[in-house]
């Protein structure tokens, strides 16, 4: 099937307003399908819609926390295009449902100087070009690596991001899901993100500080989904992450660990 412009542009505003939502969380690959992520993928064309409410306490003051209400958007083509308010826009090589690679293109929504962070400057939003692969090992496990540069003010941020997911059905209508992941930053987007230059050093409470390429963070969550009608499910949630290394260390972080949680409803069609 051919994709109609008009459509593709039509997406535009909710995939940007969705990244928007998500800030740092965008990716251009989840760490494993969902069951009617799994069904779309196996009949090589269609989609998914969904709502979600997410609270999710803030790394930069752990005394605070977001709530937001997020619309989700994700549609595939049978010739391999996708676009996703998760995933970003991209094009996936593989035919086979069990493997899944190819290339897409994301969005870093970069970062506010408020609050705790007044003094070190805006980072602008900028766009990601990157690549993904899913491998199942079977129905209930499932492998994910993804790769995202262009992030940053200089436009050299590098994070790659790797997951594995379990999944089994616990009743008729009832169905588990347990996910841990971990990513890896380079050097520019460390210094990004938790460094201080000398400028900054000089323009906030913070000192000079510059971190070096490693592993960001580590993550683990688990969901229970319910399915409410053919296509349509009920999911809750938490999650837990923490930062690692330098960017643990850094002194713009006043809290490397994150809880969140959350409720969707989801429709495949």
């Amino acid at each position: 099937m051919k994709i109609a412009p008009k459509a593709v542009l039509a997406m535009a505003p909710v995939l940007f307003f969705a990244s928007a939502a998500m800030a740092q969380s965008n990716t251009m690959a989840q760490s494993s399908p969902t069951g009617e992520e799994s069904e779309v993928l196996e009949k090589g064309e269609g989609g998914t819609l969904s709502l979600s409410a997410n609270a999710m306490q803030d790394y930069a003051d752990s005394d605070k926390s977001r709530v937001s209400l997020m619309p989700g958007l994700e549609y595939r083509w049978a010739n391999g295009v996708f676009a996703s308010t998760e995933r970003g826009l991209g094009y996936n090589f593989s035919k086979d449902a069990a493997l899944q690679y190819g290339v897409g293109l994301g969005l870093d929504m970069g970062r506010k100087a408020s609050g705790p962070l007044d003094g070190m400057g805006d980072v602008d939003a900028r766009l990601e070009y990157g690549a993904f692969m899913q491998y199942a090992l079977d129905r209930a496990v499932q492998l994910s690596t993804a790769l995202r540069y262009g992030s940053g003010n200089d436009r050299q941020g590098l994070v790659a991001e790797f997951g594995a997911r379990y999944s089994r059905d616990l009743a008729p209508l009832w169905s588990l899901g347990l996910g841990v992941g971990t990513s890896w930053a380079n050097a520019q987007y460390m210094q990004t993100y938790f460094g201080v230059t000398d400028a900054q050093a000089q323009q906030s409470k913070y000192a000079v500080y510059t971190p070096g390429a490693g592993f960001r963070d580590v993550s683990a969550n688990v969901t229970l989904s319910y399915a409410l009608a053919p296509g349509i499910s009920l999911s809750g949630g938490v999650s837990a992450s923490s930062l690692l290394g330098d960017a643990k260390d850094s002194p713009v972080v006043s809290a490397g660990n994150r809880m969140a949680g959350s409720l969707s409803v989801r429709y495949a069609f």
